[in-house]
């Protein structure tokens, strides 16, 4: 896979997971098991914001002509991804989080997966 076509999946993945979470915290939240109390809600949408620009950075990565400036933001995402694999796996081992949470675990898999193979290529 070469980075442009990555770049622009995480792009729209991470916006249309943005939106949920910044406009509607308490249905994103109650998906995944989670009581939409205010504070986790507030939460949520922290999280929507952090979504929002790692979609914006992804977005405009898109058509760096500079392979440095692209790898340093495969590496930021990929470590981003690895750290959300591992809090999305405790938060579903220990019963935070319901069934769909493996979902997100897959979609964690896949991301990394992918950042590993642009990066990989060069």
């Amino acid at each position: 896979m070469d980075s442009k076509l990555y770049l622009t999946i995480v792009a729209v993945l991470g916006a249309l997971y943005a939106i949920g979470f910044v406009l509607f915290p308490a249905q994103s939240l109650a998906l995944y098991g989670v009581s939409g109390q205010p504070n986790a809600a507030l939460n949520a949408q922290f999280f929507g914001a952090a979504l929002a620009s790692i979609a914006a950075i992804s977005w405009f990565a898109r058509d760096f002509r500079d392979l440095d400036a692209v790898r340093g933001v495969l590496i930021g995402e990929l470590v981003g991804f690895v750290v959300g694999l591992l809090v999305n796996l405790y938060g579903t081992m220990q019963g935070l989080l319901n069934a769909l949470a493996w979902s997100s675990t897959v979609l964690y898999v896949l991301l990394i997966a992918g950042a590993v193979s642009c990066l990989r290529a060069k």
